[in-house]
């Protein structure tokens, strides 16, 4: 499926893939593979951010934005009240 936003980790070889097939897919570069996807959004994932200071991630996509944990990905948090897509992030 296409990527529709990739969000790198400065100090850790991991970069982070939201897909138009409504996954999120955290990469281990240095091992070379996929070491999760995340399933939670039912709609194609448009963009990722990263605050600068706690290790979570944030994932917009045309059905809500939603909240992780940085390095594992573990679920954290739905944002809800958008009536459009979010097309991109910035924190």
């Amino acid at each position: 499926s296409s990527v529709g936003a990739i969000l790198t980790k400065g100090t850790d070889p991991q970069i982070i893939t939201g897909s138009y097939d409504s996954t999120i897919k955290l990469w281990d570069l240095a091992a070379g593979k996929c070491m999760s996807t995340l399933t939670h959004h039912q709609k194609s994932v448009r963009t990722l951010a990263q605050p600068t200071f706690e290790n979570t991630f944030l994932s917009g996509a045309a059905d809500t934005l939603k909240k992780w944990t940085g390095n594992e990905g573990r679920f954290i948090k739905n944002f809800s009240g958008h009536s459009a897509v979010i097309n991109t992030l910035a924190i």
